[in-house]
């Protein structure tokens, strides 16, 4: 069976940054979405209630993984009875703020770890790390919540969490090859036929069931995965006139008011701002 998910979240570019571990004190712990990061907090140990803003209370008693892929207002209490141990990491994604992770997953996702028996080493690892103060640590202590959070998509993939986004229609028996063919050539002259024609359908019955599917149209689709594509292109220093050719622009005005369209700033912009964060 091809691996779709990979390829998708290379281009995404999911990047966590661990920036607290260890015991959690009984009083509330807020995080912000100004910061415009997503959030994964792993509680080792004790009862934290998890409030977020514009959706219900939490209480976690076991062991698990609290994930936050888009910036929410929330907060974390322990329970009075004892400090909670807990790994907080931020989330960051290459690609943009915009993209099949955000787009995808609910706005909070809770997960026991007795409901994912593989991640066991990885926590063995991680808590190992936490707890020591090696020279390395911090970035060990990120490439595991980076596997983390790929296991966490696994997961989500696997319990049907995902009914609708750019995930749920990678594993769609005739999307699925349409996306991954984007998502892999975006900068070549697609139109909504030529998909069409890849999945073997008719224009009509393809975009209706795209739309359904991936909650978008295919043309709005195909400027997304440009646009993260050009994003990720950016970060890397690429300049702004051949970003625009790479990612299936003709122009640089043309690939520029796309961009503002898409992003809602220039290209210029966006790159001042994500240097920001």
């Amino acid at each position: 069976m091809p691996d779709t998910i990979s390829p998708l979240l290379d281009r995404i570019g999911l990047r966590a940054a661990t920036f607290y571990a260890g015991p959690m004190s009984c009083a509330v712990h807020p995080f912000h979405a100004a910061g415009g990061l997503g959030h994964l907090h792993i509680i080792r140990s004790g009862t934290v209630l998890a409030e977020q803003s514009g959706h219900a209370p939490v209480t976690i008693n076991e062991p698990s993984l609290i994930f936050y892929p888009r910036p929410v207002d929330h907060q974390l209490t322990p329970s009075d009875a004892s400090p909670a141990s807990v790994v907080c990491t931020s989330v960051r994604y290459e690609a943009g703020r915009n993209n099949a992770i955000t787009q995808s997953f609910p706005p909070v996702v809770v997960i026991a770890f007795r409901l994912l028996p593989r991640l066991e080493l990885t926590l063995a690892a991680l808590f190992a790390e936490a707890a020591d103060h090696e020279p390395g640590r911090q970035i060990m202590l990120d490439r595991l919540c980076d596997i983390l959070l790929i296991q966490i998509v696994r997961h989500a993939l696997s319990i049907g969490l995902i009914e609708r986004g750019v995930l749920a229609g990678l594993s769609h028996p005739r999307l699925g090859v349409v996306l991954t063919t984007l998502l892999d050539k975006p900068a070549e002259p697609w139109n909504v036929v030529r998909m069409a024609r890849l999945a073997h359908w008719s224009r009509n019955a393809f975009s209706a069931e795209f739309d359904r599917v991936v909650g978008t149209s295919p043309a709005a689709f195909l400027t997304q995965v440009r646009i993260a594509s050009a994003q990720k292109l950016l970060r890397k220093g690429v300049p702004i006139a051949r970003v625009a050719g790479e990612v299936g622009y003709g122009s640089q005005p043309a690939f520029s008011r796309a961009f503002i369209r898409e992003a809602g700033v220039s290209p210029s912009q966006w790159l001042r701002q994500a240097g920001e964060i």
